[in-house]
């Protein structure tokens, strides 16, 4: 799992919006990152084993564009925060708080995309069956929906294009 950190990190990097580390910089965390690996002996058969973690989410279709592959990097960024600082195998080595420090700089860099990922997660975290809680949704139903809405006719008018006969049309128009 922890060769993973190199990748996100190297993706984050990329994703970036064009900010970079400075050179030195990202060379240290690489080699922080394969000083981590080691930690975890992460070149073991059995980490190979079974599915990505977070890597086929970051190559999904879902999640293509540039602003929802940043909630997804923000989310990722974090846990990987909370992992390494709740290590109880790790301990104070300094090529750790490199690293964490490392992911504190993207984790501020996607702030506003990391509360997007928190309240998507605070959602699938309400507690449904709540009967109160069922009420306010009810009351809150048609608020909803209405944005919905709006959000499809936003993208009907962005997504309408002229047919091809109408582009004729005017066209024959226009020269009389």
């Amino acid at each position: 799992m922890t060769w993973q950190i190199l990748l996100l990190v190297s993706l984050a990097i990329s994703c970036s919006d064009g900010h970079i580390l400075v050179d030195s910089v990202f060379d240290q965390i690489k080699e922080d990152i394969i000083r981590l690996q080691q930690d975890y002996n992460a070149s073991q058969s059995d980490v190979a084993e079974g599915k990505p973690i977070f890597i086929n989410k970051l190559y999904d279709n879902l999640w293509s564009e540039g602003k929802e592959k940043k909630i997804l990097l923000a989310q990722i960024i974090s846990i990987y925060g909370k992992m390494l600082k709740n290590s109880t195998n790790i301990g104070t080595a300094k090529h750790i708080w490199n690293v964490l420090e490392a992911l504190e700089i993207y984790k501020t860099k996607y702030n506003e995309s990391l509360k997007k990922a928190t309240d998507i997660i605070e959602l699938a975290k309400l507690p449904i069956s709540d009967f109160k809680l069922q009420r306010k949704a009810v009351v809150e139903l048609y608020r909803v929906l209405q944005e919905v809405n709006k959000e499809e006719n936003q993208r009907k008018r962005r997504s309408k294009k002229p047919s091809p006969q109408l582009l004729q049309r005017l066209r024959q128009n226009y020269r009389g």
